[in-house]
């Protein structure tokens, strides 16, 4: 009988009213900050089935876009500026960039994205997943391997549909595989030995 009476028009419209009135919203703000209801929220969530329920919803394309608009607000922007500008948050990440682990994970990553590039120039030469060298097919070492710019850096500068994808001589190294790999292996480049 009580949902009976609830789920009538009249009184969901008197709910939705009474939801959205400040002495409402500061009693739920107080009532979700107690010890208790916080344990009961992160038990919930910690739950497997609602893990899994949040993970598909912040995965699916408009959790994703949700997400990217939220980053994107200017007082979200902010607010995330002010809190990397922090002494103590300055001090956390160098100290986080210092140890073992990440140093390990970011030369990782460098090598695979320096791989992807390698070995997709040298298979337009190759049609082999195996990164070679454009003139001398050296494939020993990558190590020896190197992006060139077949036109030369300062005159790709000029080509209008690398102007167009952003391309700029300054790029080095990794700003280059960045570059490359965002802009899906554009023509102009070969991988020569040094």
């Amino acid at each position: 009988r009580r949902k009976e009476i609830a789920s009538r028009p009249e009184n969901i419209a008197k709910a939705k009213a009474r939801r959205s009135t400040p002495e409402y919203n500061a009693k739920a703000r107080e009532r979700a900050s107690r010890p208790e209801n916080i344990a009961r929220r992160k038990a919930r969530d910690n739950l497997p089935e609602n893990k899994a329920k949040a993970k598909a919803k912040r995965d699916s394309p408009e959790g994703q876009k949700k997400q990217k608009d939220y980053r994107n607000r200017p007082d979200v922007r902010k607010r995330h500026q002010e809190y990397r500008d922090r002494p103590e948050e300055k001090a956390r990440r160098k100290e986080r960039k210092q140890t073992p682990e990440y140093k390990a994970k970011e030369k990782k990553r460098y090598d695979d994205r320096r791989l992807k590039v390698l070995q997709h120039y040298s298979k337009r030469l190759s049609n082999s997943d195996v990164p070679c060298c454009n003139c001398c097919k050296h494939s020993s070492h990558i190590d020896f391997l190197a992006v060139d710019h077949i036109a030369g850096k300062k005159q790709m500068d000029s080509e209008p549909e690398l102007v167009k994808l952003g391309y700029s001589s300054s790029l080095r190294s990794v700003g280059l595989q960045y570059w490359i790999i965002k802009n899906k292996f554009p023509n102009g480049f070969q991988i020569l030995c040094h």
